[in-house]
């Protein structure tokens, strides 16, 4: 709830949060996000396989974790990162940066 606050507050239409993988592929499906927040824990599972999905459909993703960037599937290993516990202000930046370094992506984007 803190993370959607700081997005919408900086401007950001968010949809989600999703509590599960499949709420997460549906949303990555139906909403097609201009850029994915991802926990690689929600609720009970681990989310390995939504960085493949995100990358399939060329939507760029932070990975936001508790864990150290080890526990990312190797493909993955040198997408942006935010280890827990991070400062609103990296994590706007850190938006800000993934999008601009992904040209053709909006400036008003959509954060799942």
């Amino acid at each position: 709830m803190d993370i959607e606050a700081c997005l919408t507050a900086a401007g950001y239409r968010v949809v989600g949060p999703a509590t599960t993988v499949a709420e997460a592929l549906r949303l990555i499906r139906e909403e097609r996000p201009d850029l994915a927040l991802l926990d690689l824990n929600l609720g009970k599972e681990m989310a390995y396989s939504l960085p493949d999905a995100l990358a399939e459909q060329r939507i760029p993703f932070i990975i936001l974790s508790g864990h150290s960037r080890g526990k990312v599937p190797v493909p993955h290993r040198e997408c942006p990162f935010l280890q827990k516990p991070y400062v609103a202000a990296t994590l706007l930046r850190r938006v800000h940066d993934t999008l601009n370094g992904n040209r053709g992506w909006s400036s008003t984007t959509t954060v799942a």
